[in-house]
């Protein structure tokens, strides 16, 4: 247990390192973003949910941050508004600060407040821009929903009368094993990239000792680590549940954050209503959560081009004994309308659907990690041939080596997770074809089963 325990940890440091490579970068050192890590949001009735208060003056005539802390699942809402009226232009970025993902402007926001609806892998950067820095107060509150896993669908269909019973040309399946992976071998995918990319990074880093007419490939290599590293503390941050108790004034948060933005007596009333509009908005923002078909219409596909809202196009409906099993908005299995159906299948579908989430994720997470790494190789490529004498390019090329060495390591660990998911997969639609066995379905697995298995197992091979 306590191996398992320290794998798990390693793994989440690991996913830290990993993920941090995916906030803005930028060669500009005098840029420091400030975090803003999305908490548990700990009040009743708000369970699974992650938010985060923030409070800050308009010092400068840019304002940096980045947000942490969500998953692919989560739904998340930034809304950004300045307590007086100050017009702020407000931008969303991703791998760079200079390629905006996302822009409004709270001239023309309703009621002034910015708020962008995204669903995102990774961190991502928020920059605030006023007309001019005149140290007023802005805010940002950023929430996110509950896991939602429901935009693949149901894999099923009610089997026809005449596909109960089999030909009797199928012969016995081999396809099930059996595995012990359990839940913490997800973590293991996590600890394999976030290996390759921290690779990544310190092959860039070791560059540091070498002097001489190569540093200006190593400047850019070092672009791509991000500077939030070296951010700095700004700002009051209130988690979600001491947003709720200041705004009613009822702890000494409501004092501390008007004493560490010093607010002027006139600003109070203004700071505290620009409170009371947000958590207006966030209350409606938290009912169009409950309506899950309209999620996806509402909220962007993604700040970047990994992740999908939409099931694999054509996909094969497996026909089931037992389709009235409906999913509730986590991805899991409402028993309300057979119980004596789903007392056999409950499980064995938890499983099979829990699995192609997975897999979902695991191709987002493999896209998103190439394609940083391919941008790295694109840095490195077209600076190399500025410096002097090409000697820049000589090391670049030995460290472009490396970087190709961590990249196919990335490839091997997918296709090590990829496979131990195609067991998974298998081994819960065994159970299922014991299921459909015990209520007259003949060979299921043989004759319908397979042909899902076959597709999923093309869908999400690698192909590059």
């Amino acid at each position: 247990m306590k191996r398992l325990q320290n794998i798990l940890l390693f793994g989440l440091l690991f996913i830290g390192a990993f993920q941090g490579y995916a906030q803005p970068f930028t060669l500009n050192k005098a840029i420091q973003p400030v975090e803003l890590k999305l908490l548990a949001d700990t009040r009743t009735g708000h369970e699974g949910e992650l938010g985060i208060a923030y409070f800050n003056r308009l010092k400068d005539s840019v304002m940096y941050h980045y947000v942490t802390g969500h998953d692919l699942y989560n739904f998340v809402d930034v809304l950004v508004t300045s307590v007086d009226g100050t017009p702020l232009k407000v931008s969303l970025a991703k791998d760079n600060w200079e390629v905006v993902q996302a822009q409004q402007n709270t001239v023309n926001a309703r009621d002034g407040v910015a708020n962008f609806k995204i669903r995102t892998w990774g961190s991502f950067g928020i920059k605030i821009e006023p007309e001019q820095p005149n140290n007023s107060i802005y805010t940002i509150a950023v929430v996110a929903s509950p896991e939602r896993k429901t935009y693949l669908g149901s894999a099923f269909r009610s089997i026809n009368e005449d596909e109960m019973t089999s030909s009797g040309e199928a012969s016995p399946s081999e396809a099930a094993g059996t595995s012990d992976d359990g839940g913490g071998a997800n973590y293991l995918l996590y600890i394999a990239l976030g290996v390759a990319l921290l690779v990544i990074g310190v092959l860039a880093g070791k560059l540091m000792g070498r002097k001489g007419k190569g540093t200006t490939v190593i400047l850019v290599l070092l672009s791509l680590v991000p500077l939030s590293s070296f951010g700095q503390d700004g700002g009051a941050v209130l988690t979600m549940e001491e947003f709720e108790n200041w705004k009613k004034q009822q702890n000494s948060k409501h004092a501390m954050v008007m004493s560490q933005l010093a607010a002027l007596e006139s600003e109070r009333k203004a700071v505290d209503k620009a409170v009371m509009d947000l958590d207006k908005t966030i209350a409606t923002i938290r009912k169009q959560w409950d309506n899950v078909k309209l999620l996806y219409d509402a909220y962007n596909n993604g700040l970047g081009k990994c992740i999908s809202s939409t099931p694999p196009a054509q996909a094969p409906s497996i026909p089931s004994i037992c389709t009235d099993l409906s999913l509730d908005d986590n991805g899991y299995i409402s028993e309300e309308e057979d119980q004596e159906c789903a007392e056999c299948f409950l499980e064995a579908r938890k499983e099979f659907n829990n699995i192609r989430y997975q897999f979902e994720k695991l191709a987002t997470i493999y896209k998103c990690t190439k394609d940083f790494s391919n941008a790295a190789i694109s840095f490195g490529d077209d600076v190399s041939g500025f410096t002097p004498s090409g000697v820049g390019g000589l090391a670049w090329q030995t460290q472009r080596r490396n970087i190709e060495k961590s990249v196919t390591e990335l490839e091997q660990a997918y296709d090590k997770k990829y496979g131990e998911f195609l067991q998974s997969l298998a081994d819960a639609m065994m159970e299922l074809n014991i299921c459909e066995a015990k209520y007259g379905v003949e060979d299921w697995y043989d004759r319908f089963g397979y042909m899902y298995f076959e597709f999923m197992k093309d869908k999400y091979q690698r192909k590059d």
